[in-house]
């Protein structure tokens, strides 16, 4: 009875220990909408407006769905969040960053300064409007261990369009006392981006030191982001579409695909396993018992 009982116990655990080893390794996929409109806010963590404004935008984002992707872009200086990402995205869209907070709705500068949320509203319908055709792209990301391999299938870039892949940090937790403006929780933070033409050649490129990427031959825009120890799931992916002259309304479409939003590895664990090993001790209990 003991060595059945050791069975029994072992028969339960190994099924849930490869669950567990096979969630290491997951794939994630967006069809995004034609429709979505992306937002770049220019922000800061010493923009006391940014502070102010910053769960009006939440609650915005949240109540508009699949309408809007937001990506916080810090500057560089003083503020621990910047990075060249938004100086570089400032310059694409023809001007520098002037007042925080600064937004860009598909490569348009619609508005500085202090915003409601009639202010974005309005804004976000004028961007719909604007969209030139309509153009959707799909987004898939590949996670293994410590590395994001991301793509779009399908997608052929002309030769006057490039490809941009934000890495967004959904969430950003900062030592109180650290933003002067008080804000010590930022979302949607940009971390690390880069560029693709038609010709699948890098045309910028902007990661954290610790990061590297590598692009992948063939005929769909494919790279691979290494992010060394740092939690891949702490992050989300945006893909976007763009003109390569960029300027105003250069954006044509874009697509979030979430790695954030991941259910926690107990939850993805199958019962199936656990159950057919309860049957199958139940039946070997059943034959040894028959047979005394």
């Amino acid at each position: 009875m003991r060595l059945l009982a050791v069975l029994f116990v072992f028969a339960i655990i190994l099924p849930i220990s490869t669950m567990a080893q096979t969630s290491k390794e997951t794939s994630f996929s967006s069809s995004g909408s034609a429709a979505t409109v992306l937002i770049e806010e220019h922000t800061a963590t010493y923009c006391t407006t940014c502070a102010e404004i910053d769960p009006m935008l939440l609650n915005f984002l949240e109540d508009n769905g699949n309408r809007a992707i937001r990506i916080a872009m810090h500057p560089l200086g003083e503020d621990p969040l910047g990075s060249d990402i938004s100086g570089h995205r400032m310059t694409l869209h023809g001007g520098e960053l002037a007042v925080t907070p600064t937004f860009v709705m598909d490569g348009r500068v619609v508005s500085q300064g202090f915003v409601d949320r009639i202010d974005m509203q309005m804004n976000l319908r004028s961007s719909e409007i604007a969209k030139e055709g309509v153009i959707s792209i799909q987004g898939e990301v590949y996670v293994s261990q410590n590395s994001l391999h991301v793509s779009s299938p399908e997608l052929v870039l002309d030769l006057e369009e490039h490809l941009t892949i934000f890495i967004v940090e959904r969430k950003v937790s900062l030592e109180p006392g650290t933003a002067s403006n008080g804000l010590d929780k930022n979302h949607d933070v940009a971390r690390a981006m880069l560029s693709l033409d038609a010709g699948g050649n890098t045309t910028s490129e902007i990661l954290p030191k610790e990061w590297s990427a590598h692009v992948h031959d063939g005929g769909e825009p494919s790279v691979e982001f290494f992010v060394d120890e740092m939690d891949p799931y702490l992050y989300d992916v945006v893909i976007v579409l763009e003109k390569s002259e960029g300027g105003d309304g250069s954006v044509l479409s874009s697509t979030l695909v979430a790695l954030s939003e991941r259910p926690k590895a107990s939850q993805n664990i199958s019962t199936l396993p656990v159950v057919a090993a309860l049957a199958s001790m139940s039946i070997i209990l059943f034959i040894v018992q028959s047979r005394r």
